[in-house]
């Protein structure tokens, strides 16, 4: 049955509105971009600024503790956040995928561990994730660098908000999380986690490292069906610019690679098969429900830094 919001066209408001003001991280961007597209961050500023209902990620605080350079205290007024990980590289890909692929608190250490010593004794070892928390459903446009515009923005933190749904369905009173939309190989149709093959929990950043963004190329997308597939391909055209015919060439450094990507999408948490990695992810409950990629109605939980 389609979604409340797909069918008439409305929004979910409620009286209250807690809204908080932040700043989209430029210097978070960088850190995490591929080296061969960093300056794209000055050039295309609609790929990489928050645009209006996506999620925006809080991201001041570092996953690997012990090189904090990158997440210095900085003397501002705002949160930083981001609602992309821009063009980040393949095997950056897989290190996020296996960092949140953690069934309990103590796999989901043991993981951090192994990076942060991986870190230590590889010096051409590249991966500066912040630890990131929910902040918000964006409210404002805002963008990465302040030579495009204002970089502050507008979140609302907390209350009803309607969203565009992911890859799964969504039950209403289910609890709500956010994940990437490549970690979608991860879950399998019903949005539980795979745990078979290379899917198991594992600490071994080196395998991972190796395979260059092939280690978890075993998945496949979630079988949403033809019209769900539709209504991705309408979302990620009208939001993302991602026109099938217009970017034919995906070469990284070229202009023609030129739709936004690695955003955060929510999905429902499953508390039997789902593990650690994705409860520290929720954020909200479903209040209105609905199918693959249409639009959601959720409370917001504040879990903002």
């Amino acid at each position: 049955m389609a979604s409340v919001g797909q069918v008439t066209g409305t929004q979910v408001h409620s009286g209250p509105k807690h809204i908080l003001q932040c700043q989209v991280s430029e210097d978070v961007l960088r850190a995490l971009s591929d080296p061969t597209v960093r300056d794209r961050i000055q050039q295309d500023k609609m790929l990489y600024c928050m645009h209006k209902h996506e999620l925006a990620l809080c991201c001041n605080v570092p996953y690997n503790t012990d090189n904090n350079v990158l997440f210095r205290t900085r003397k501002s007024a705002y949160p930083s956040v981001v609602t992309t990980l821009g063009y980040i590289t393949p095997q950056t890909r897989d290190l996020v995928r296996m960092a949140y692929n953690a069934k309990t608190d103590e796999e989901f250490e043991d993981t951090r561990d192994a990076i942060v010593e991986y870190a230590n004794t590889t010096p051409s070892f590249n991966f500066h994730m912040p630890s990131f928390v929910f902040q918000g459903v964006v409210q404002t446009q805002a963008f990465a660098s302040s030579v495009h515009g204002d970089t502050v923005g507008s979140i609302l933190v907390a209350g009803f908000a309607t969203i565009m749904n992911g890859h799964f369905h969504a039950y209403t009173g289910d609890l709500v999380q956010w994940y990437f939309d490549f970690e979608m190989v991860m879950f399998d149709d019903y949005g539980a986690r795979r745990t078979d093959g290379a899917f198991a929990h594992t600490i071994d950043v080196k395998a991972v490292c190796d395979a260059k963004g092939d280690y978890y190329q075993g998945g496949r997308q979630p079988a949403i069906g033809e019209v769900a597939g539709e209504r991705k391909d309408f979302h990620e055209m009208r939001e993302y610019g991602k026109y099938p015919d217009l970017f034919k060439s995906h070469e990284m450094g070229k202009r023609q690679y030129g739709h936004k990507q690695n955003v955060a999408y929510p999905k429902t948490y499953h508390y039997d098969d789902c593990g650690y990695g994705d409860r520290i992810r929720v954020f909200g409950r479903v209040v209105n429900g609905g199918r693959p990629f249409e639009p959601i109605d959720v409370l917001l939980f504040s879990q903002c830094r």
